[in-house]
């Protein structure tokens, strides 16, 4: 069973090819952030803070937070960590929440619940230039997207992320060389505690501008848990004040022989150096078996515009969302009987 919330977090561990899009367009880390000095070497103390308005039709009202309208703190997280030397560490604690289009909206407070107050906490060792083992709760290897909104050019997630595995308890070893990078996972896929899950991503930079990855996450048919695939292929061009991102998402399991796939293209423009203006376009349908979101032979499909803003610390953005259904056994309102839903954000925040 796929787990209700997705994120994913490689920033100041391993960044590939699939993270690139999500970067591009995203609102910037802070360059400088608070150093303190050890005798193991310098520790990184940073962080984000934001809030986030929405207005929506048809809400679902079934999770705390969706309504029409509401206000909530979408992110209050601070990071700790040391990123050179032979031993490494990663730890990110506070409050976050996982807008994602077709989803109902849950505040933070609630849905801190899954992953605890700290979603992502890791221990690396780097053995040499091109090698390094992580072990610990770590960023799932699969998608374009990653987990908090100031990471995303979209303030909401897509479609085709609501799908895929989430932060996962494991160990990873990863190899990077010149254009090619490597990750391999063995750990409990969906936060199942059950250490039965394989991940990987392949990655490989054509040149300067154009990179492509696949990725996949494999879980056996057990007692223990429902047996599950994913595969992604993603392509990457960015060059210039252009990014863009198309990829292609298979997904199965394995009881009900039931599967889904989807479409998703991913674009940044750089308009000046403080505006940005960010997009999605998504498609997705099941066939007659297990469905996760809408029902056996169900369509969807969503288009997403976030128009961003950021100068120093300080950033602000909105954005505009639709999504279609066709075909669906659930759906969008109070009787889940709506074919469609509208949405309207504002985030503004800081990063520290």
């Amino acid at each position: 069973m796929v787990n209700p919330f997705k994120p994913q977090f490689v920033a100041g561990a391993f960044f590939l090819a699939s993270t690139a899009m999500a970067q591009a367009g995203a609102i910037a880390a802070n360059p400088k952030p608070v150093t303190l000095s050890s005798g193991m070497g310098d520790i990184l103390v940073s962080g984000q803070v934001s809030g986030l308005a929405y207005v929506q039709s048809n809400a679902s009202h079934a999770l705390p937070g969706d309504a029409t309208t509401n206000l909530d703190l979408a992110n209050a997280l601070i990071t700790v960590q040391k990123n050179t030397g032979f031993l490494q560490f990663y730890v990110q604690a506070g409050l976050y929440s996982f807008p994602t289009v077709g989803q109902p909206y849950e505040k933070a407070s609630s849905q801190n619940s899954l992953f605890g107050p700290v979603p992502v906490a890791y221990a690396k060792l780097q053995l040499n230039d091109a090698l390094s083992i992580e072990a610990g709760k770590l960023p799932t290897l699969v998608g374009a997207e990653l987990a908090f909104t100031p990471q995303n050019i979209n303030i909401e997630r897509g479609l085709l992320w609501w799908q895929e595995p989430i932060t996962s308890r494991g160990v990873q070893l990863n190899y990077a060389s010149g254009p090619l990078s490597v990750s391999l996972s063995w750990n409990d896929g969906y936060y199942s505690n059950v250490l039965n899950s394989f991940s990987g991503l392949v990655s490989y930079a054509i040149d300067g501008a154009n990179t492509i990855a696949v990725d996949a996450s494999v879980t056996p048919d057990s007692r223990a848990s429902l047996g599950h695939q994913i595969y992604d292929i993603m392509y990457t061009y960015n060059s210039g004040k252009w990014t863009f991102g198309p990829y292609v998402q298979y997904e199965r399991y394995a009881r009900s022989s039931g599967s889904e796939w989807g479409l998703g293209a991913l674009a940044s423009y750089q308009l000046s150096s403080e505006w940005s203006l960010n997009g999605r376009a998504e498609y997705e349908a099941a066939d007659h078996g297990m469905a996760l979101s809408y029902g056996p032979n169900s369509k969807a499909w969503s288009l997403t515009l976030t128009p961003s803003w950021q100068r120093g610390i300080v950033f602000a953005r909105a954005e505009l969302s639709y999504v279609g259904l066709a075909h669906q056994t659930a759906g969008f309102g109070p009787g889940l009987g709506q074919a469609n839903q509208v949405r309207a954000l504002l985030e503004t925040g800081i990063v520290f």
